[in-house]
């Protein structure tokens, strides 16, 4: 506490010599009486100022018995004639603070109770001691001098209990998260799941510290930020992913759409942007890896090359055809240069309505126009040759409808090398006048000649006419002088498949099940 006041200085008393008496003449005697008299008024005079004064002094006094004298100021604020509760409440100090507010990142108010940790301000015992000091006998000096107080308001509080209130309050369970760059819900379009700003402290020291700093510099609404240090902030935000989101979304609306005849695969969207690698500067290249991995799902899904098919016999019902290493049926992508199509195709950055895979070989000839006959379950359609090698018939069914229907004699069994193996063919080439002459495995040589001659596999069957059997075929013939793997025809039939089955035509040969 101090005190600022200034000293005025009392006048000194000026001394009276007194003189010794004279006797004097007559005039002096009136002079005397004269002078008594007014001796007497003085002194009635004086007399009423001092009552008077002093009775205004005693009623000063009593005024200023519970009250600062005038003049006086305390931390700039004049508080003189005002009594101690009214000084307090204008100094601020009168209440003591009931709560501490702590908000959380999020706006959410924790509050405290400052008695649970002991919060106290001196402010109101300072003012008191101040006030104690006042001199109230000298209440008039006021009038004539300023009093200049000040003090600094000090606070007190329980750190380890205030720490310990902040350490068990709920301040939030909100994980803070990076913004994020994925697909909508529909898969259409790139999107930004913006960043959560989490309210879970993650470092409870640094929140203490920083309530106690607060409360210990007189504040008692505390707001938390990022800079406090007590919260995980988002490494990635919003902003941060604009510019890639463009970039995907511009690439996002390319599409390939390929043709399988019966249905159409369409590569877009997620799947297309997991073999791009986007730039800088938005421009791309394809990851060729990625690129035939997409591939090989087609032709896993696809494929029907060397495969096992289910098959209506006309004698027998629902059917397996095997696999055969002679029967090459089917469709079979060529995936190195479908890949390389592919990848040209996305390097262009223009979309591709419809276009075929690159096959090795397919169901049909495409020179000859002879239409796909694809569908979800079924590449055979229904135009194609049937051959029961267990009954040794075959059937030509042309649309559905029944065109030829005739006896053949196929390898003979007796022999491995002559047998000719089941599985779905498909009708390569033609030709007349045909010289046949090959080896088989067992050393049996032949050499002959046909008339007509319809390929179905690459390694040497056909099914061509067959004279020299002088009409006879049907039967178990080919068990014992069966042919060397060809289905042997007679000359009209042979003809008729040479003249009205078109390339590219599906040839389903089997046994029954006793004979495979």
């Amino acid at each position: 506490m101090t005190e600022n006041s200034t000293k005025i200085k009392k006048k000194t008393a000026t001394s009276v010599k007194k003189n010794s008496s004279v006797k004097g003449s007559s005039k002096n005697k009136k002079r005397k009486k004269k002078r008594n008299n007014i001796g007497i008024i003085c002194g009635t005079a004086a007399a009423a100022i001092v009552i008077v004064v002093g009775g205004g002094y005693f009623i000063g006094r009593a005024y200023y018995s519970n009250r600062f004298l005038s003049g006086t100021t305390v931390n700039g604020i004049d508080v003189g004639g005002r009594t101690f509760e009214q000084a307090c409440d204008l100094l601020g100090v009168n209440d003591m603070p009931y709560e501490l507010t702590v908000k959380t990142i999020d706006g959410t108010p924790v509050v405290f109770k400052t008695a649970d940790f002991d919060y106290r301000l001196s402010g109101k015992d300072e003012l008191q001691k101040i006030y104690d000091s006042v001199n109230r006998k000298t209440w008039f000096s006021g009038f004539i001098q300023n009093s200049t107080y000040s003090f600094n308001e000090d606070i007190t509080f329980d750190v380890e209990k205030l720490q310990k209130l902040v350490e068990k309050a709920n301040w939030g369970d909100v994980e803070t998260a990076d913004a994020k760059l994925g697909l909508n819900e529909d898969k259409t379009a790139y999107v930004i799941t913006p960043e959560v700003q989490g309210n879970k402290i993650t470092d409870m020291k640094k929140l203490e510290a920083y309530v106690t700093q607060s409360v210990a510099s007189g504040e008692l609404s505390v707001e938390l930020d990022k800079d406090t240090g007590c919260y995980s902030l988002p490494k990635v935000k919003s902003a941060d992913l604009e510019d890639d989101c463009k970039k995907r979304n511009d690439v996002f609306q390319l599409s390939v759409t390929y043709d399988f005849d019966y249905t159409t695969e369409t590569l877009t969207g997620e799947e297309l942007m997991k073999m791009i690698k986007l730039k800088d500067d938005g421009s791309y290249t394809v990851d060729r890896k990625k690129a035939m991995k997409y591939v090989e799902k087609l032709a896993k899904k696809y494929d029907t090359y060397n495969t096992k098919r289910k098959f209506h016999a006309t004698l027998q019902g629902d059917i397996i055809v095997p696999i055969s290493s002679d029967a090459k049926y089917g469709w079979w992508i060529d995936q190195e240069k479908t890949c390389d199509d592919l990848v040209d195709m996305l390097e262009k950055g223009e979309s591709v309505d419809k276009v075929d895979p690159i096959y090795y070989s397919t169901g049909y000839y495409d020179f000859t126009g002879v239409e796909s006959a694809r569908s979800k379950d079924d590449d055979i359609g229904d135009t194609y040759i049937e051959i029961d090698l267990t009954d040794q018939h075959l059937w030509y069914y042309e649309k559905g409808k029944k065109k030829l229907d005739t006896y053949i004699v196929s390898g003979q069994t007796t022999s491995k090398a002559r047998t000719t193996l089941p599985g779905v063919y498909k009708l390569w080439s033609k030709e007349t006048n045909k010289r046949m002459k090959d080896t088989n495995a067992d050393g049996d040589e032949w050499d002959t000649k046909c008339n007509f001659w319809n390929n179905v596999s690459l390694c040497g069957i056909g099914l061509h006419d067959s004279t020299w059997r002088g009409g006879y075929f049907g039967g178990e013939i080919y068990k014992y002088n069966g042919s060397h793997g060809c289905i042997n025809m007679s000359y009209d039939d042979a003809k008729y498949v040479y003249d009205n089955v078109p390339y590219g035509t599906p040839v389903v040969m089997y046994y029954k099940s006793a004979d495979k």
